[in-house]
């Protein structure tokens, strides 16, 4: 499995590090506002890549018209 570059031996070094360092208590709340984060994310780049779909159908739309009237 290998996430950003990054396999499965590196993250749990690195999740390890995290909860040495951070504690298990601020690693709890620091791994929910990071999982919050992804999610908003996520949401954020599925809206724009609905409304990118949406332009480029407007746009396929435009051209087939244009088509039609340099035919004529």
């Amino acid at each position: 499995m290998e996430i950003l570059g990054i396999g499965s031996t590196e993250f749990l070094v690195i999740m390890l590090l995290a909860a040495i360092v951070l504690g298990p208590e601020r690693l709890a709340r620091v791994a929910r506002e990071a999982g919050k984060l992804i999610r908003d994310l996520k949401a954020y780049f599925n809206s724009l890549s609905d409304e990118l779909k949406n332009e480029l159908e407007v746009l396929d739309e435009l051209n087939e018209v244009k088509r039609e009237l340099t035919k004529r």
